[in-house]
């Protein structure tokens, strides 16, 4: 009679014979398990297998949800870290300032005036370096920096002057080519009271008609373009001794719209986080002449932000209904001088 096969695998190596009568298998009593798997047919591998698989996979969902609420704790813990240092640099930021007092070319002076850069301007020819950023909005924003930045122009070599500007703005791209073909034209030959200039291109923050959802996208955008402008050092000052000097602008000054206040913001950004000098990239925001009454959106968000060390107002009707507001005098109204 042929082996029992469960005897067999139970017995492991046991040789095989021939009996008429096979013994009993009195493992199958020490062993009942064994005698459960083979006679039920259950392969205790496998149960142990998908067994240990069902575990392992409730144990790595469990962690998984342990992780993801340890993410998302870690995110939002991150977030409000983030903001509360923010907002205490910002304050920090802006109770340092130092606010102008009389004899700037930013406060306006009843005093008779004999040249457009009379008592107002202050001297900076002896300055190791002087770096001015103008945003130009368009339109008539960029008419009125131009006649600003004609009104307190002085000649002298240290100076370097950046004009940021909106791709696609060509009208302010031309004004500020002239402007500079007119400075250079004053002091022709070797003077170097011309001083030295370029131009900065970046993305408008947003264009006309443009959809708001998009705006934020485009926002960034232009906000990286600017980050990249307020830090490059001018190429013509890179190879000077004084190089150093003109690594960060010393003053931006805008008149608006909204590429004026994101360069602005990302100015203000860069120095919470300590990327800028606290005492370079000096803000100010003319509002424009043609406001009399209320101010612009731009400049109420200067205002209530108070990312700018002066807001601006060339009419004193303004400056007593918005307070934090400075009367400056009409610094982009040249006929009114004359």
């Amino acid at each position: 009679m042929a082996p029992s096969t469960s005897v067999s695998v139970l017995a492991g190596k046991e040789e095989l014979h021939n009996s008429p009568e096979p013994k009993p298998d009195i493992r199958a009593e020490t062993y009942p398990q064994l005698q459960i798997e083979s006679l039920s047919g259950i392969n205790l591998t496998a149960a142990l297998f998908v067994g240990g698989t069902a575990s392992s996979t409730a144990t790595g969902l469990l962690l998984s949800s342990l992780s993801w609420l340890w993410l998302i704790t870690f995110v939002v813990t991150l977030g409000v870290a983030l903001a509360t240092f923010i907002v205490y640099r910002h304050f920090e930021v802006i109770g340092r300032r130092q606010r102008p007092s009389g004899g700037s070319w930013l406060v306006a002076s009843n005093a008779p005036q004999t040249s457009a850069v009379d008592a107002q301007v202050p001297d900076t020819t002896s300055l190791p370096a002087v770096y001015v950023t103008y945003i130009l909005g368009s339109g008539g924003h960029t008419a009125e920096m131009m006649e600003t930045i004609k009104q307190s122009f002085r000649g002298q070599a240290n100076m370097h002057r950046r004009y940021i500007i909106s791709t696609g703005d060509t009208s302010s791209l031309a004004k500020a080519r002239l402007l500079e073909s007119t400075i250079k034209g004053a002091y022709p030959g070797e003077d170097a009271r011309a001083g030295t200039s370029d131009i900065f291109l970046i993305r408008r923050a947003r264009k006309v008609h443009q959809p708001l959802y998009t705006a934020p996208f485009t926002c960034l955008i232009s906000a990286l373009h600017a980050a990249n402008a307020l830090t490059r050092m001018p190429n013509l000052r890179s190879t000077k001794g004084n190089a150093k000097d003109f690594k960060y602008p010393h003053l931006i000054v805008t008149n608006g719209p909204a590429n004026g206040y994101i360069v602005s913001l990302v100015a203000h950004l860069l120095k919470i986080f300590y990327l800028v000098p606290e005492n370079r990239a000096k803000m100010v925001y003319i509002e424009t002449w043609a406001r009399s009454k209320t101010m612009s959106l731009t400049g109420k968000l200067f205002l209530k932000t108070g990312i700018a060390d002066v807001v601006g107002v060339q009419h004193e009707s303004l400056a007593r209904i918005f307070k934090g507001s400075q009367y400056i005098g009409p610094v982009s109204a040249g006929f009114l001088r004359k």
